[in-house]
């Protein structure tokens, strides 16, 4: 039947989260993966989701957009999850999630197609589809317009096979919004990708969202990224329902700022790259200041690099030492600074 949400605008209807006790626990797993999870988020918020590996980030994103198993399989689900106060379960399409992987997220060989995957599935009539599918390419950047640029040039023909890790990311984004859902989920939607590939879909999701309206929910560890884009962080902490007690999943809960000024220090230690924050290091071996510094073989000339080794250092082995030839060996420097001979030849 024809999607409820046909028609030329791309604005749609935000959906809102509501978690109550909510808790999941994989099959064949005896603990839960997220455990008495409370959490409102309202139509059109825009939520940037942190915490440590095993808070069950990604379990709670599958969740909204109802692809995690049955409980026929052995999984178990407890608490309530809603999305527009039905079971996201029921109302699949009702939201569209990116994961971080760009090359499993294309599904067919020209890029019109692709986009249109999505639609297709939720019966949309083909002429909707279509205009659907120039739209959201042409939000995404991707489009061939009659000025052309360097970053959006190409035709509903182009093989996806050709596109770069931004692109596909961005080729994804735009079958998402081709479906027309209330709720965008990102699962480390950058996690692959080089630093211009990461503005090409953080700006991209930004314009679509400005002019969609739909709530959103991303999972990041750059969060300087997203930090600027968002109305709320929520911070989520492992929980377990074992032993009698029970921890919630929500750790913080607030405005960007505030929320990363409470837990940097959880943040930093989990591998979240929080703003501002430089990580102490660790002085690199023969470094340092002194009588110690320049103690030793590896510091008898002025001036010389690490990778510059000094005369006693030189690898008998390839003929290179007393005696032996005065070719230098090439160098390569292991992580302590330590020089390690190469063979001749390379």
């Amino acid at each position: 039947m024809p999607s409820p949400d046909s028609g030329t605008s791309a604005v749609v209807r935000p959906a809102a989260i509501s978690a109550q006790g909510w808790g999941w626990r994989h099959a064949g797993r005896t603990t839960q993966a997220i455990h008495a999870l409370d959490l409102d988020i309202r139509p059109g918020e825009r939520v940037l989701l942190l915490g440590p590996s095993g808070a069950g980030k990604s379990t709670f994103l599958h969740a909204l957009a109802g692809v995690l198993g049955e409980e026929g399989d052995d999984a178990d689900e407890t608490g309530s999850l809603l999305v527009d106060g039905v079971s996201p379960k029921a109302q699949r399409g009702r939201a569209g999630l990116m994961q971080q992987d760009p090359e499993t997220q294309v599904v067919l060989s020209r890029l019109g197609d692709d986009v249109a995957f999505g639609a297709e599935n939720l019966c949309v009539p083909r002429d909707e589809i279509w205009k659907r599918v120039h739209e959201a390419l042409d939000d995404v950047g991707l489009l061939r317009s009659a000025g052309g640029s360097a970053s959006g040039n190409f035709s509903l023909d182009h093989p996806t096979s050709a596109l770069s890790g931004g692109q596909k990311q961005r080729l994804a984004l735009a079958g998402i919004l081709a479906m027309r859902p209330g709720l965008i989920l990102l699962d480390e939607p950058t996690a692959n990708l080089d630093p211009a590939g990461v503005l090409e879909v953080r700006d991209a999701v930004g314009r679509c969202l400005d002019k969609t309206g739909a709530t959103l929910v991303v999972v990041e560890h750059r969060v300087s990224v997203w930090k600027d884009l968002v109305d709320r962080i929520v911070v989520l902490q492992p929980g377990s329902s074992s032993s009698g007690g029970s921890t919630p999943a929500v750790l913080l809960d607030g405005d960007p700022n505030t929320v990363l000024a409470q837990a940097r220090d959880m943040l930093t230690a989990a591998g979240v790259w929080v703003p501002g924050y430089v990580p102490a290091t660790r002085p690199r071996s023969g470094t340092g200041a002194g009588p110690a510094a320049d103690s030793g073989a590896g510091s008898s000339r002025k001036g010389a690099s690490c990778c510059s080794p000094p005369r006693s250092l030189r690898c008998p082995a390839n003929g290179h030492g007393a005696g032996g030839s005065k070719r230098s060996p090439r160098v390569l420097c292991s992580p302590d600074s330590t020089p390690k001979c190469l063979p001749d030849g390379h």
